[in-house]
């Protein structure tokens, strides 16, 4: 039996990755293109403040985030191996 346990921390080339960099691109850009009574959840998405703060700051060309740091992120695995004795075939089918 065997035990494994694993700690990385990547570092990206973008600052996307969790999709918050510059400045707000507005709501607008956000339309539906199939009409629906529901709003497009990349429009619900793009400015998640009104879930603490009911009120949105999503201003277009406000600040959303700094682009001077690049993201990076921590990934950690823990593992269990078992090891199966093999079949062995008997003698007389040799």
């Amino acid at each position: 039996m065997t035990f494994n346990f694993e700690i990385a921390n990547r570092y990206t080339s973008t600052d996307y990755l969790d999709d918050v960099s510059t400045t707000y691109v507005g709501k607008d850009k956000f339309e539906n293109q199939i009409p629906s009574p529901y709003p497009s959840p990349a429009s619900q998405l793009q400015d998640r403040s009104i879930e603490v703060t009911n009120t949105p700051i999503g201003v277009n060309g406000r600040q959303r985030g700094t682009s001077t740091t690049k993201d990076h992120y921590l990934l950690i695995q823990v593992g269990v191996s078992l090891r199966i004795p093999t079949y062995k075939c008997p003698e007389n089918l040799k």
